[in-house]
């Protein structure tokens, strides 16, 4: 696997698909602003959804989800605020999501 940057690449158009499989409509992706960053902005029946989508080589260190700090939690709430003032959404309701994704290669299994 080549670096960090095209590993969460990887996770995020795996977990794009799997959310679109799962009836959502990708609505943006790599969302950026002076607050934060949003890796996946999807919309499901009026209800708009931010994902933050970790992925790791393993769990060595603990699972993906782990990763996430309160620092990161208040850049995404406050990225979302943003992008639904600057987008005036109009749906009622909105949720936070956490995809972790963890790749397991194992060379020479047979």
């Amino acid at each position: 696997m080549a670096d960090n940057r095209s590993l969460g690449r990887l996770g995020e158009g795996f977990a794009a698909e799997l959310l679109e499989m799962d009836g959502y409509t990708i609505v943006e992706r790599n969302f950026f602003c002076r607050a934060g960053e949003i890796d996946l902005i999807c919309e499901k029946e009026g209800e708009i959804c931010f994902v933050e989508v970790k992925t790791r080589r393993s769990t060595n260190f603990g699972t993906p989800a782990e990763a996430i700090c309160r620092e990161k939690i208040g850049r995404m709430r406050r990225a979302a605020l943003f992008y639904l003032q600057t987008r005036q959404w109009e749906q009622k309701e909105i949720s936070f999501q956490v995809i972790e994704i963890v790749i397991n290669q194992i060379p020479n299994a047979f």
